[in-house]
């Protein structure tokens, strides 16, 4: 599980850049700003909006996930996205997108473009949206490099533009495989010989350089050293709050400024993929959206399903409509300091049509189907949270129940009624349940989880999560 949330995160890392650059774009935003989900830029985009980075990797992703990757399926993606009419398009894509009839027209349209502008080919556009083919071949380096410079030829022939994606794709396989940042070294030896030296600079003065050296970063060479300078320039911070590198490294990134979706896009899909799912606040996940139609949990859908080779694990997840309740009753109770937050168990999800007042918001513990969270719920979070009590399962867990707590109290001042749940509602419930009431009224952790205790079926103690609630005040958590 620890390896399949790092999967997951690939895609929502990506997207969180993405969305996160998107209003800066074409400007370097001044020290003192606050770097947030703002909307805007060029193409106009709303908060939490991905751009065209994103669109572009998912329509590799929609291919991947069903567990090949087929060239000429990818091009005739790129050609739905680009007759959808997006609000943004790189130069060089839309040059060779316009116009072609097929998937298979790009390949030899991008090699002519090259030929025609051998001095302005070799753009960021697929460095920012090759990511999904180092899922779909983890561990195979061959693999990853030969996908990476296939896919980048549909719309760039360059040799740098595919050169830059062999090493980022390996760079995210390692993350993922190894839970590195520095993987990206790894890939020089998939280069040709005389080509690693080049490469070698260049990724070491992204790490000794200051990161606005590497601006502006539309080529594809300036871009990856932004990313990675932003990445391997930023401090990891100490204890149980390191996985806040990922926003620290984002925010870095569009700093940067001119091209700041694309950098950030770039460098999210490498901490997504070493942080992982769990490691992307609550204030970015529920904001995420674009073409075609999708939000968070497609990412991680075609993400665990490229990586699976597109096959769902063993309790149908993350394709089914409903996953199974294991046995476990049903229960929905309210928490009596505050009767807007409801508490249960996956099988609870189908007793919220009985109440007499609606639920407006399920926030899940647990994994769910895709049809199992009743149709009239306005919204629906999910967190990433593993009942085990052992520190793989759970990497990030401090900032993960914060994450939690945070989520349930937004959605309460909003006026929100909740349903908190996961699978059982006897240990991952309570829990953030608890650390809700111990910031509501200031009680201790403990204290709090008493009363929690009381009213669901039974409290499951699980040692990792009560640590974690000991240490709940004082704790520094924001990003």
């Amino acid at each position: 599980m620890s390896q399949k949330q790092r999967i997951a995160g690939m895609l929502l890392g990506m997207a969180a850049g993405d969305a996160l650059g998107a209003g800066y774009e074409f400007s370097t935003p001044r020290p003192d700003t606050d770097i947030a989900m703002i909307g805007g830029g060029v193409g106009g985009f709303a908060p939490g909006e991905w751009t065209d980075d994103t669109s572009m990797a998912v329509c590799i992703a929609d291919v991947t996930a069903t567990g090949a990757v087929e060239l000429d399926a990818i091009g005739e993606r790129f050609l739905d996205w680009f007759r959808s009419g997006p609000a943004d398009v790189g130069i060089q894509i839309s040059a060779v997108l316009r116009g072609a009839a097929s998937g298979a027209d790009l390949d030899p349209r991008a090699a002519d473009y090259h030929a025609r502008k051998p001095d302005s080919s070799a753009g960021n556009g697929s460095l920012m949206r090759t990511a999904p083919v180092a899922l779909a071949h983890l561990g195979d380096d061959d693999a990853i490099a030969e996908a990476a410079r296939a896919a980048s030829a549909l719309t760039h022939a360059d040799p740098l533009c595919q050169e830059a994606c062999v090493l980022w794709c390996i760079a995210i396989d390692r993350a993922v495989r190894e839970q590195r940042l520095d993987g990206v070294h790894d890939g020089l030896e998939l280069l040709p010989e005389d080509r690693r030296s080049f490469w070698h600079e260049r990724l070491v003065a992204a790490e000794t350089q200051p990161p606005a050296s590497f601006t502006p970063n539309g080529f594809v060479v300036t871009a990856l050293q932004a990313a990675h300078a932003a990445i391997s320039q930023t401090a990891i911070p100490d204890g149980p709050f390191a996985c806040l590198h990922l926003q620290h490294a984002l925010e870095a990134a569009v700093r940067i400024g001119h091209d700041t979706d694309t950098v950030a896009a770039i460098a999210g899909a490498v901490l997504g993929a070493r942080w992982g799912a769990s490691a992307i606040p609550f204030r970015w996940r529920r904001m995420l959206h674009g073409w075609p139609g999708y939000r968070a949990a497609d990412l991680v859908r075609l993400a665990v399903l490229t990586a699976r080779g597109g096959r769902p694990d063993g309790i149908g997840w993350p394709t089914a409509e409903r996953l199974s309740t294991g046995g476990e009753p049903p229960y929905v109770t309210a928490l009596p300091d505050d009767d807007g937050l409801l508490l249960g168990s996956l099988g609870g999800l189908d007793q919220l049509g009985e109440l007499d007042e609606p639920v407006d918001v399920v926030v899940s513990l647990c994994r769910v189907g895709t049809q199992q969270v009743p149709a009239d719920v306005e919204e629906h979070h999910e967190v990433w949270l593993i009942d085990e009590a052992d520190h793989d399962s759970n990497p990030h867990l401090e900032f993960v129940l914060h994450d939690a707590v945070d989520a349930v109290a937004w959605y309460r001042a909003q006026g929100k009624r909740v349903f908190l749940h996961c699978h059982g509602g006897h240990s991952r419930t309570p829990t953030v349940a608890a650390g809700y009431l111990s910031e509501k009224l200031g009680l201790l952790a403990t204290e709090a989880l008493d009363r929690v205790a009381q009213v669901v079926p039974y409290y499951d103690h699980n040692r990792a999560f009560v640590g974690a609630l000991a240490n709940w005040s004082g704790s520094t958590r924001d990003g």
